[in-house]
């Protein structure tokens, strides 16, 4: 069974350096943390209208006090913000994928509400920040994302593949056998 430090580790192998978060990113988002924690509110807000107006969200959602989700997004919204980004931080976005399985949280509304984030932030800084700034810390915000769907979406696969593992006593190359076979099965039949 692996850890969140070799799941963290092995995702970020496998994503190319150039594409990922660094350390510029990183320093642009702390100097325009005032402006961005300013956001906290109406992102928190806007997130969770969107998830409470849409049935399959909702559904996930109905038996939860609003009030504790939010607090967990504005949690996670700070944290970013005034984050070293350092082993734990990554680590703590791993524990998220494993998190949305027992949630039910799909990764396509993970990565939609992420590009709802992505665009909103771009409107709000529109109004506070000129071309020239906004244009470099946007591009920061998007390898952030980038770096963050990866390892919540892998997370969430592979934890997905290790409790089925678990639950049936198969080991992993008997499973991605299985799965091979199955692909190649459905490649067929689609041609």
């Amino acid at each position: 069974m692996k850890d969140i430090q070799e799941i963290t580790a092995e995702i970020f192998a496998s994503m190319p350096l150039s594409t990922r978060f660094n350390n510029e990113d990183a320093k642009l988002i702390h100097q325009h943390s005032e402006i961005l924690l300013g956001l906290e509110d109406a992102l928190t807000k806007g997130f969770y209208d969107i998830l409470y107006d849409h049935p399959a969200t909702y559904e996930i959602l109905r038996d939860q006090d609003r009030s504790k989700r939010e607090s967990v997004l504005r949690n996670w919204w700070q944290r970013t913000i005034k984050s070293n980004f350092d082993d734990e931080y990554w680590e703590w976005q791993v524990f998220v994928g494993l998190v949305h399985i027992k949630q039910k949280v799909t990764n396509p509304m993970m990565i939609c509400m992420w590009g709802w984030i992505m665009t909103t932030l771009r409107a709000a800084l529109k109004e506070k920040l000129s071309q020239d700034e906004l244009d470099p810390l946007m591009s920061s915000f998007e390898r952030l994302a980038a770096t963050i769907q990866a390892l919540t979406a892998e997370s969430f696969l592979a934890n997905y593949v290790e409790a089925i593992e678990g639950a049936t006593g198969f080991n992993n190359k008997l499973v991605n056998r299985m799965v091979a076979l199955q692909i190649d099965g459905m490649i067929d039949n689609s041609l």
